[in-house]
């Protein structure tokens, strides 16, 4: 997803804590406060609840116990927000 999207400056993590660093531009790393913001609402609207750190850092911490299938829906609606967000696609 990172190599498809602008707005994600990093992805980090250990096993499924995963941070997604949102940021305006890829070079100087400028944080994408409002981005994420945004993205975070999209994707609550789809029926996905996650936290952002730093205003711009979106943290996905799923049960243990999640399938696969309930993974990769997440990360569609996580994909499709940042998408839409890339795009203009506000409120």
């Amino acid at each position: 997803m990172k190599d498809k999207h602008p707005l994600i400056g990093a992805v980090t993590g250990v096993g499924l804590h995963i941070g997604i660093d949102l940021v305006t531009d890829p070079k100087t790393k400028e944080r994408a406060v409002d981005e994420a913001e945004i993205i975070m609402f999209k994707c609550l609207e789809k029926g996905l609840s996650f936290k952002t750190i730093e205003g711009n850092v979106i943290t996905l911490r799923p049960a243990l116990v999640i399938t696969q299938e309930e993974m990769d829906r997440a990360l569609g609606i996580l994909e499709e927000a940042v998408s839409d967000v890339e795009q203009g696609k506000t409120y």
